[in-house]
């Protein structure tokens, strides 16, 4: 049997159709949530809905996950008489307690047209890529500008040195992409600013690349801002 699907369109928390994983047609969404998808386009449309289908302790759950995007029902099932949609969705970089490019899930089960519950699950669980011993030395020196220009010595050349010194702004970095060109693995990185330079805002997620060969760092691209990144 041939499955039906339908676009995935950028909603906020409770908004969202079928995507290629989910195994359930458009038409076992509710009214109701399909009238959620259509008012995300603002946050005053998207508190509208929230007033007319969410009591005032769903509402307080719901402003939170304002920033997840693109979500998808990744399962839909019955729970006496609540329907309730699991979702998946890439959160962006607004807020401080859900990291950025992440995708992160959450249930939401509805009842005689309202929202009766509200369960945020946090960030899916993805297998961690293999990280060199040289690149976790190098991320983990972030916090002490002497540490970390030692570190840069044992495997930067000069050039590379003058670069990397930028991103000591950056903390907590981690890394969220692993690719191997031939002899050259690079890591894809990420991690939020502090506010201690006038080139690079405080505050942001910045994402750069580093290009490793032989146990040296062969290569170094900085690409800006997550936002940025996802652009180019």
């Amino acid at each position: 049997m041939k499955k039906l699907s339908a676009p995935i369109f950028s909603v906020l928390f409770l908004f969202s159709v079928l995507s290629p994983l989910s195994a359930f047609a458009a038409k076992d969404v509710i009214p109701e949530m399909k009238e959620c998808m259509a008012a995300h386009g603002s946050q005053e449309g998207y508190m509208a809905v929230l007033k007319k289908y969410c009591d005032p302790g769903i509402m307080r759950k719901a402003m939170g996950l304002l920033v997840i995007k693109h979500p998808y029902v990744v399962q839909t099932e019955e729970e006496g008489s609540s329907v309730c949609y699991t979702v998946e969705g890439v959160s962006v970089e607004t807020s401080s307690e859900i990291p950025s490019d992440v995708v992160q899930v959450y249930k939401a089960c509805w009842e005689n047209g309202r929202v009766v519950s509200l369960e945020f699950f946090g960030a899916k669980h993805r297998p961690q890529a293999y990280v060199m011993p040289e690149m976790l030395e190098c991320m983990r020196s972030h916090d002490s500008r002497e540490k970390y220009a030692k570190v840069l010595e044992k495997y930067c050349d000069p050039g590379i040195i003058r670069q990397a010194m930028g991103l000591l702004v950056i903390k907590e970095p981690s890394v969220t992409r692993v690719e191997r060109e031939g002899p050259v693995t690079i890591y894809t990185v990420q991690g939020r600013t502090v506010g201690t330079s006038s080139e690079i805002p405080a505050d942001t997620v910045q994402v750069y690349r580093v290009g490793w060969k032989g146990g040296r760092i062969i290569s170094l691209e900085f690409l800006g801002s997550s936002a940025a990144a996802r652009r180019n």
